[in-house]
């Protein structure tokens, strides 16, 4: 990246030392995998409120607080789950309208779907700024402008979709690892190493449960120890390992199912041993 892309990198601090930044991209089981359009999410059994009953106990029985990235579609058909969410403490962002993914979309369309989402969000949680976006499959792509321009003109401030850790659906590797300006917006990217010029990821969605647990451990503390929360995400679906099967190809079925059983457990011990904080407060003491 170039310097008018990248403008500032915020300075590394021992602060960060035992924190993470836990984020919900509140989406349910079919809405994940590529291979099943939005069109066709009318026709499968919701497991929604299950999953998010259950990240909201959870973080009710630690007292810590959560950003929650909601679709504007699952907000539009249970908003009781932002009202919840919201009233509780936790911060709401958008996660598109959706799940369509950026890089598939027009400048208007894209424009539309931010749009649409904030204002079902906004007037559900009425409370508190929305001003915190995540692209679908982190689909947002760091040399197109307009992307952060749209955002800038919707009231976003800080943005979340740029992955350092690149794989076959999503990633930039050459992306900076650690919160930066980019095109006006602060880019505050999931959690990420590197080990001999080799990307790893810190752990979230299929990562997190996927890889063991003494790795997620060491990575945590890796990324804390360069002065940096890392931000790790999961989703109500992956708290429900007996949602209904759906046919999948192959590899997304592979990487839908592996290790689902082990979510719970995994995120219990994060919290257990972290201080939690929500992306909103990220930025505020970035930038504070």
């Amino acid at each position: 990246m170039n310097s008018s892309q990248t403008e500032v990198t915020f300075r590394a601090s021992p602060d960060w030392a035992d924190v993470v930044v836990l984020t919900v991209d509140v989406e349910d089981y079919f809405m994940s995998p590529e291979s099943i359009p939005c069109e066709d999410w009318p026709s499968y059994e919701p497991m929604i409120q299950v999953g998010m009953d259950r990240i909201l106990n959870i973080l009710d029985e630690f007292d810590v607080h959560a950003t929650f990235f909601f679709l504007g579609w699952v907000a539009e058909r249970w908003p009781d789950l932002v009202r919840c969410a919201s009233e509780k403490g936790h911060e709401i962002a958008t996660h598109t309208y959706d799940h369509r993914y950026v890089s598939t979309l027009s400048q208007a369309q894209f424009a539309g779907s931010v749009q649409k989402s904030l204002a079902i969000l906004r007037k559900l949680a009425p409370g508190q700024p929305v001003h915190g976006h995540r692209a679908p499959a982190f689909s947002l792509n760091a040399k197109k402008v307009w992307q952060f321009d749209i955002l800038r003109e919707h009231g976003i401030v800080y943005d979340s979709s740029i992955n350092p850790h690149a794989t076959y659906l999503y990633g930039d590797r050459s992306a900076l690892r650690f919160p930066h300006r980019l095109h006006g917006l602060m880019e505050i990217p999931p959690g990420a190493i590197e080990i001999a010029g080799i990307r790893l990821p810190v752990g979230g969605g299929g990562t997190l449960r996927i890889l063991p647990e003494w790795y997620l451990k060491r990575a945590r503390r890796r990324h804390q120890s360069e002065g940096y929360a890392p931000v790790i995400y999961v989703h109500p679906w992956e708290f429900v390992p007996e949602h209904p099967k759906i046919k999948l190809p192959l590899k997304q079925h592979l990487i839908h199912w592996t290790g689902i059983h082990t979510t719970e457990k995994k995120v219990r011990s994060i919290l257990s041993c972290s201080r939690v904080i929500t992306m909103s407060e990220y930025y505020r003491r970035l930038t504070g």
